[in-house]
């Protein structure tokens, strides 16, 4: 594949990333920020795939699947804290 296509793929999403940021900065709601997080984390694992394809090295797809699991599991933490006021 056109690796000029690569870097502008990466490039719009740093790009889309700027909402998630913003909305993180100025949420009026946590929940809005919560989700503006798993946002950003996702634009961020797909990044990493790309580079990963770029660079042609396996080491990145693994921090990007690690990453992955932390923001999950740290969105449903933080949703049942949130609705039920206890994690556990």
């Amino acid at each position: 594949m056109n690796t000029l296509l690569l870097n502008f793929s990466l490039t719009l999403m740093v790009l889309a990333i700027i909402p998630c940021i913003y909305r993180i900065v100025v949420g009026p709601t946590i929940p809005d920020r919560v989700v503006a997080m798993d946002a950003m984390t996702t634009v961020i694992v797909v990044m990493l795939g790309v580079y990963s394809y770029v660079q042609g090295s396996v080491f990145f797809m693994d921090v990007a699947l690690v990453l992955s699991i932390i923001s999950f599991v740290g969105t449903v933490t933080i949703s049942k804290y949130l609705d039920e006021g206890v994690v556990l």
